[in-house]
């Protein structure tokens, strides 16, 4: 398209507009336009500031937005004063409404004729992020510790080997109770053990605002036995293990580090290999223990803990994460106070940003906010505002979800356990890479209504999100490509973007992963512009068995169950016709992988 000259209107545009059809029968068009799609030219003067951002950044996808129109006359005459001047003025604009609307039409009218209909623009120029090759990675709660891992065998066969399939990634033990655990190296535990007073998970009732943790008030004890089980399973699983200490034992205002320092003696003699954390939700100390600590006594903790590791060869490279602050919100500014106040002392000791994220409350939570699309949307919102206050700091270290699932509270019954909770997961994962999260750490491995996987009848099984998990773990790679989605701005049908997996390529070609989900009870055809050369598509869908609240979930049909000795089935492809279009049935999930596709930024990732 040949670009047009710059023109701005004037208080005369009518009689000038007038006198430039009387003259010439034609008038200059101002399109400006930093994009095409689909050969046609989409204006930037009407796009947000934010989404104007995110637009150069390829990150979010944008929508279409109508093109500016400016008028300006080349000499400035008078015009009839009678009413055929206004009828003259409307034809023009008319016919320049036509011929400005008229390149853009075929691509609004499909969306009016074909609502089913969604096209994907894959901008494969560069990468937006890249993310780290651990990203998805998994906790186990603290509390499980003082329940003595009842229905958890962490030297079971099916523990070991459903942790496998899961790495590389990291393992994080801890959670509210890890500011009551106490280490002590040749602890022995009685036999008796009263379910009713284990520690709730993820802090039970005291999650919820405005309730104490009565349970949470006692402190219990962790033995180095229980430390080596720990780290082994980690290992074993092919997993780097973070350990959260206790910031509430305290001298006086100052952390009290003498129970850290039994600690990593025994895990240095013992040569465990650990990255730690020290304190859960600082911010929310007061509603769960009914103390507090200043955000600037706890950046000198870390400071003092850092300096501690130091004084071990084992740990003086190790990671140190925090604050782990929860649920920053736009409302509750004393939350992002906290961190920013924290940072102000402890950023140069810490090698990531921590803190904890969750949509929903797992009391309250329903069905339909498990389907709502401003349910999704609370993710962009919660890390733009930890991105703003990294940005305002001019800190540029690494930003990690060092804990988060669907809702808190150990996670909403017949919810978070079921195919409509794997909706928020994956959507979760595409949202985090994209937006420059480093890890995403879910809550939990096991336990709750959040586990990937549970107990059921004496035998471990995998939850939806656990097969949703393996196939993101197989199919999708650390770098990050830019989508923009067509008519959808963060709506019922969401898709993202990256590099393929090495492993999963064929021999000899790069490729790039597509994956999303659909929210709406209708199917819907993708199609994708902007990739080249692909040789072969292998589809992968995933539905609830029964119906969204299922507990089983079928990928291209087929029901997904371990086999024998707990081995994974065979998650197979289904080869696409590459004539045909790209299909995703109504509440499903879908992962596309495009063999072939020639996307230059992935090579480094391959």
């Amino acid at each position: 398209m040949r670009p047009q000259p710059k023109m701005t209107a004037s208080s005369g545009a009518e009689e000038a507009l007038c006198d430039e059809v009387l003259s010439n029968g034609d008038v200059d068009i101002d399109v400006n336009s930093s994009t095409m799609i689909l050969g046609v030219p989409v204006a930037n003067e009407e796009v947000h500031s934010e989404e104007a951002s995110m637009l150069v950044e390829g990150t979010t996808p944008v929508e279409l937005r109508h093109t500016n129109v400016t008028t300006v006359p080349k000499e400035p005459s008078t015009c009839w004063k009678t009413g055929a001047r206004y009828c003259i003025v409307t034809f023009c604009c008319l016919n320049v409404v036509m011929l400005v609307f008229g390149g853009l039409w075929p691509a609004l009218s499909q969306y009016s004729k074909d609502d089913h209909k969604r096209i994907v623009i894959i901008q494969t120029d560069h990468l937006v992020q890249v993310v780290n090759e651990r990203f998805l990675s998994v906790a186990l709660d603290s509390s499980q510790i003082h329940r003595r891992f009842k229905k958890f065998d962490m030297k079971s066969k099916a523990a070991r080997m459903l942790g496998t399939y899961l790495s590389p990634g990291y393992l994080r033990v801890g959670g509210t109770a890890a500011d009551r655990l106490i280490f002590v190296e040749n602890h022995v535990q009685d036999g008796k053990f009263d379910e009713s007073e284990a520690l709730p998970l993820d802090g039970g009732s005291c999650a919820y605002e405005g309730e104490m943790c009565t349970k949470q008030q006692r402190f219990f004890n962790m033995s180095g036995e229980t430390l080596t089980e720990l780290h082994n399973y980690a290992k074993t699983a092919g997993m780097d293990m973070i350990f959260d200490l206790n910031a509430l034992l305290r001298k006086g205002e100052d952390w009290d580090d003498t129970n850290a320092k039994e600690l990593l003696d025994y895990a240095s003699k013992q040569e465990l290999k650990l990255h730690w954390q020290l304190g859960n939700e600082p911010n929310a100390y007061r509603h769960k223990f009914d103390t507090f600590v200043e955000a600037s006594q706890l950046g000198e903790d870390f400071v003092n803990l850092r300096e501690l590791l130091n004084q071990y060869p084992r740990y003086s490279r190790s990671f140190l994460l925090g604050p782990d602050i929860t649920r920053p919100r736009p409302l509750k500014l004393a939350d992002l106070d906290y961190l920013r106040e924290f940072l102000r002392t402890a950023a140069p000791r810490l090698n990531a940003v921590t803190w904890h994220q969750y949509y929903l409350n797992g009391r309250e939570a329903t069905l339909q906010d498990f389907l709502n699309v401003e349910t999704y949307n609370v993710l962009y919102e919660q890390i733009g505002l930890v991105k703003n206050v990294m940005k305002s700091m001019a800190l540029g270290m690494p930003v990690w979800l060092g804990e988060t699932g669907t809702a808190f509270g150990g996670g909403a019954a017949e919810l978070s356990d079921r195919f409509v909770g794997s909706f928020l997961w994956l959507d979760k994962l595409g949202v985090a890479a994209s937006e420059g999260i480093k890890v995403v750490i879910r809550q939990s491995l096991f336990g709750g209504h959040y586990g990937l996987i549970r107990n059921d009848h004496g035998s471990l099984v995998p939850n939806p999100d656990f097969w949703v998990s393996i196939l993101y773990k197989r199919l999708v790679g650390t770098g990050v490509v830019g989508v923009t989605l067509l008519k959808d701005f963060k709506g019922p049908v969401r898709i993202y973007c990256h590099c393929t997996e090495p492993s999963a390529l064929h021999p000899g070609l790069g490729g790039v992963t597509i994956f999303g989900i659909n929210l709406l009870s209708d199917a819907i055809e993708l199609s994708l512009q902007g990739t080249h050369n692909v040789s072969s598509v292998d589809r992968y869908i995933l539905q609830g068995e029964t119906g969204l609240q299922s507990q089983h979930v079928l990928l291209n049909g087929e029901k997904l169950e371990l086999l024998a000795n707990f081995r994974l089935p065979p998650m197979a492809a289904q080869p696409m016709d590459l004539n045909s279009p790209i299909s995703m049935p109504e509440h499903s999930i879908g992962f596309w992988v495009l063999h072939g596709a020639q996307v230059p930024a992935c090579q480094n990732t391959q």
